[in-house]
């Protein structure tokens, strides 16, 4: 969902910008952007990709 403030597109904008090529996006179905600070419908399937991106490479 683009949202009305351009953080979606901005975030793929960072996201090409990165060097890496360990990157992948993820955007949890349904939500907004201020869904994920404090919905736990949403910000339990953040913070699994987050968890096993960070298990991997950190």
């Amino acid at each position: 969902m683009p949202g009305a403030f351009g953080s979606y597109r901005d975030g793929f904008e960072l996201f090409n910008r990165a060097r890496s090529d360990n990157k992948n996006d993820f955007a949890v179905a349904g939500a907004s952007h201020y869904d994920l600070y404090d919905q736990p419908k949403y910000t339990t399937q953040a913070l699994e990709k987050l968890e096993s991106f960070f298990e991997e490479n950190l």
